[in-house]
């Protein structure tokens, strides 16, 4: 569909891609479910918006088995069918060194994108490749079949170096095994792999996630992030947790990844707060790490309203609220850049951003060349959730009103008429480390997601694109689902062009990845070779221990979607999949 200009002029300069990973929701959450892939591309006309399902084995299982006794429920923040396995929400999108896209998941297998179709076609790594979340008895009652793979959602590539990393871990449960692995990747061939280790040569130990691996020239980062990602995803509500007062980051020396050895040695430095994402620059002279972090105390990322849950007032949430997240944090946040000193295991140096109205809830990071190009310290573009008690269930309030050290009082930020704030977005200089800019959300308009659209005027800034939500629509032709567009350079001045149309759907867009023209076409020369055999797989042997339906499920559907040896039968798969995406339910959100 084409996507019309609701309010100001398109800008003529740009010129490229943006891809967009979107969760459609269900019934029962915004943010799990299945997986569409958005393309926006821009020409200096209406831009042009193409999206497609994101069909992994997993995807249609849950589809296709929906009426037997092997269908996915839903629990916590999972869809969980014992003996067969799970599955959750997808997040990421990330540019792979072969010029497609990964789209990832902290619980989940990346899996291959094509650029020009969106179609999923093949896992990064085989089954075997990759430790399960759950192990012994648990990961048996649960299902290895559709196992869950803690992950990195992160897949920067490393354009330089022709390199990708990531991490698989599992987290101690009882006295089981707890090992963090860490994955080189070429994007080409199998992996290479290494156990990561302490000082000592013990093997470390991830308390909450690794919700994003970034790395430096020299240098990997794992942080010790506050994010949900582990086994608490079932019962959240039970199991949730504050997250820690501070962040440990694991950082490994990228030239200790030695092809005959099985372990590498990781230094550990702790910083001060607990942090969702962060981003180094990318020189580490003298072996210093300057690295950005999204600090966000008081809060649970994996929470969602239940239809249990009650305001402040004792009062029961409306029905068309629930399954969203719940996005007041309870007390200010704040943007850090440390000085990290590798060879002496320390933080030299740090600075705080914490300014209201802006630093309620850090979300997502952007800048300019964002994955085209490596980090030296650009303009950082910030999303924040904001604030409004209206929101709070009283089960969170409950669980996250005794943090130690707070920036605002508790009973200023509820009491009386409370403390409200809005979505924002703000650009911070990182030399002179300052809000430089920023731009304050309306009433009633909720913000998903940001990106960075570079110009194709290199003198020219560039742009700032956002997706939200409104019932204040800028015309008829809006369906309240709107794409705004922001001078990057002026952002208080608000946006300078609106795109929408009457069946847009935003639902929950999350992660997003701008390609200008001119690096696609690069990007078009790349060899592309990489796939993994779902029939291999998922080989017809292990299936035989569930009934005809699974086997069917596989036979009909989902083998012939990626082995296209026979036309006829992935012609008919992909009409059944057709049939299954027009029957499933969605939850479109409305204000």
């Amino acid at each position: 569909m084409s996507l019309h200009c609701l309010q100001g002029e398109i800008p003529a300069d740009i010129e490229g891609s943006l891809f967009i990973c979107q969760c459609l929701g269900s019934p029962a959450a915004y943010m799990v479910g299945d997986t569409n892939i958005i393309r926006m591309d821009f020409d200096g006309n209406e831009p042009r918006l193409t999206n497609r399902l994101v069909w992994t084995p997993t995807a249609v299982a849950r589809q296709k088995l929906k009426n037997t006794r092997h269908r996915f429920d839903f629990l916590g923040f999972m869809y969980l069918s014992p003996g067969l396995g799970m599955t959750s929400y997808t997040e990421g999108l990330y540019l792979l060194p072969d010029g497609r896209l990964g789209v990832t998941s902290d619980a989940d297998r990346p899996w291959v994108i094509e650029r020009e179709n969106l179609q999923a076609v093949t896992p990064v790594g085989r089954r075997d490749e990759w430790l399960p979340m759950l192990s012994d008895n648990a990961g048996e009652v649960m299902g290895s079949l559709f196992a869950g793979y803690n992950n990195s959602h992160v897949l920067y590539t490393d354009h330089e170096k022709g390199e990708v990393f990531l991490v698989n871990y599992r987290l101690k449960q009882n006295n089981s095994e707890y090992p963090v692995k860490l994955i080189r990747w070429d994007g080409y061939h199998e992996f290479e792999t290494w156990t990561i280790v302490d000082s000592n040569g013990v093997e470390i130990e991830i308390k909450q996630s690794i919700h994003e691996l970034v790395f430096t020239r020299d240098y990997i980062l794992l942080a010790d992030t506050a994010f949900v990602a582990g086994t608490e995803m079932f019962t959240p509500w039970k199991s949730a947790k504050l997250p820690n007062d501070k962040t440990v980051v694991h950082i490994i020396d990228r030239r200790d990844l030695l092809s005959d050895k099985k372990t590498v040695i990781a230094k550990q430095i702790v910083v001060d707060n607990p942090c969702i994402h962060l981003i180094p620059e990318y020189e580490n002279p003298n072996d210093q790490i300057t690295v950005y972090m999204l600090h966000t105390p008081a809060t649970n990322t994996a929470e969602i309203l239940r239809n249990y849950d009650r305001d402040l007032h004792g009062n029961l949430f409306p029905k068309h609220l629930i399954g969203y997240g719940t996005l007041p944090v309870l007390d200010l946040s704040s943007i850090g850049k440390h000085v990290l000193d590798v060879s002496r295991s320390e933080v030299v140096r740090s600075e705080y951003i914490s300014e209201m109205p802006y630093c309620w809830g850090p979300y997502l990071y952007t800048y300019m060349g964002r994955q085209i190009e490596p980090y030296h310290g650009q303009d950082l573009f910030i999303m924040f959730k904001g604030f409004s008690r209206d929101i709070l269930p009283k089960r969170i309030f409950n669980a996250y009103k005794d943090v130690e050290t707070r920036q605002v009082p508790l009973e200023e930020m509820i009491s009386g008429e409370g403390i409200h704030h809005n979505n924002s977005i703000c650009r911070i200089t990182t030399e002179k480390f300052a809000i430089a800019d920023a731009y304050v959300f309306p009433d009633r308009v909720l913000l998903y997601t940001i990106a960075t659209l570079g110009s194709k005027n290199q003198e020219e800034t560039g742009y700032v694109i956002a997706g939200v939500v409104t019932d204040q629509t800028a015309d008829e032709r809006s369906s309240g689902h709107e794409y705004w567009i922001f001078n990057a350079s002026d952002l208080a001045k608000g946006p300078i062009c609106k795109l929408g149309r009457e069946s847009l759907n935003n639902s929950t867009l999350f992660h997003a990845l701008y390609i200008p023209k001119a690096v696609a076409k690069k990007l078009d020369q790349r060899k592309v070779s990489y796939q993994v055999s779902i029939r291999k797989d998922y080989p017809k042997e292990e299936l035989t221990k569930w009934d005809n339906v699974v086997l069917e499920c596989f036979d009909d559907v989902i083998w012939p979607l990626y082995d296209h040896s026979d036309p006829t039968a992935t012609r008919r798969a992909r009409e059944i999949a057709g049939r299954l995406a027009a029957q499933r339910v969605s939850k479109g959100r409305t204000l």
